[in-house]
């Protein structure tokens, strides 16, 4: 499947790890101490008054300019909190009727039950869809906005602060270009209490997150001892370190670059990092990897276009970065 354009978002707004403990009842201390540990400073945040519809509309307009190919017909529509739409109060459903690129989508989805892990789960979708015929191309748009939601609720103790940011793909089956490999899904059921769960819970999750992801690494085929990125879901600095530890992985190929600015936003995490190792030619191809609280995980790798392109150098790819970061499926129609 390839993968024809790719778009990333990310607010310019920041709130402060301190602001965010506070809220959620911290002390400047527990503050200090979490930055400190985990590597995070600010997380990305939509303004006040900024909505979904412009965010997703840009991203549309740019991964239009950016594709090669047919329009897409099919639309899914990820996000990693399950907060549900009253009817034709979805922003995809005013996309579609705005937008002229996307007149001829006719099946539309939304992708809300897999936490960080759903954008890998909305790729597979997309691969059934143009394998079996029932799209030609598929715009696949993913993010969360804390919009209207207390500035506490970005805090998980012990583990992460939210941030928001956005992405869009175009993906179909044209052999030509980058390639996305076969999706590895897994589910730990024993998991599925996500953030609700107890403090033994929660606890009993991050202690197999190593584990969680070695398992999957191994089914995309990962090369422990090549060159090739590891971009993953942001999570934490620490957690990574110590991964990287565990299984004797150069921290060189884990990118973590937009941690400290941006924060762990959800479904987006890997999306944001291919757009920025993009920017750049790569030997060798990245792998993404997401693992959402629930027990629901995600990874696939990109492959390079056929040796007359022998890089990723010429990808249409549109970013919006802000000054600060430069330094089960529900069919909706």
């Amino acid at each position: 499947m390839r993968l024809s354009a790719l778009a990333t978002h990310i607010p310019d707004h920041r709130i402060s790890a301190a602001q965010i403990v506070a809220a959620a009842g911290g002390s400047p201390a527990e503050a200090k101490v979490f930055q400190r540990m985990f590597g995070m400073e600010h997380v990305s945040a939509t303004r006040p008054g900024e909505t979904l519809d412009g965010v997703f509309s840009d991203l549309v307009a740019r991964l239009a300019a950016a594709h090669s190919g047919e329009a897409p017909d099919a639309l899914i529509y990820v996000r990693g909190q399950p907060l549900q739409y009253g009817r034709g109060r979805s922003p995809m459903d005013r996309l579609r009727q705005e937008l002229p690129f996307l007149a001829s989508v006719t099946r539309c989805y939304e992708v809300d039950q897999y936490n960080c892990g759903g954008l890998f789960w909305a790729l597979d979708l997309a691969r059934t869809l143009l394998v079996s015929g029932l799209a030609r191309a598929v715009l696949v748009l993913g993010g969360d906005s804390h919009i209207g939601v207390p500035l506490g609720d970005r805090y998980v103790p012990g583990c992460t602060l939210m941030g928001d940011a956005f992405c869009g793909m175009l993906v179909d089956l044209d052999p030509s270009g980058a390639q996305i490999s076969p999706i590895v899904l897994r589910t730990h059921p024993e998991f599925a209490a996500g953030r609700g769960g107890t403090a033994q819970e929660t606890g009993a999750f991050f202690a197999a997150h190593q584990r969680i992801c070695g398992e999957a690494l191994e089914l995309t085929g990962f090369d422990w001892q090549g060159q090739g990125l590891l971009l993953p879901h942001n999570v934490n600095r620490l957690a990574w370190q110590d991964f990287c530890r565990a299984f004797s992985l150069d921290e060189a190929r884990i990118r973590l670059s937009l941690l400290p600015d941006v924060g762990h936003c959800y479904v987006c995490d890997p999306f944001l990092l291919l757009a920025e190792a993009l920017a750049t030619p790569l030997a060798e191809a990245p792998t993404l990897l997401s693992v959402g609280m629930g027990g629901y995980v995600g990874a696939c790798s990109l492959t390079p276009p056929p040796p007359s392109s022998p890089d990723f150098s010429s990808f249409p790819l549109t970013t919006h970065r802000s000054e600060a970061t430069e330094c089960m499926l529900k069919e909706h129609c």
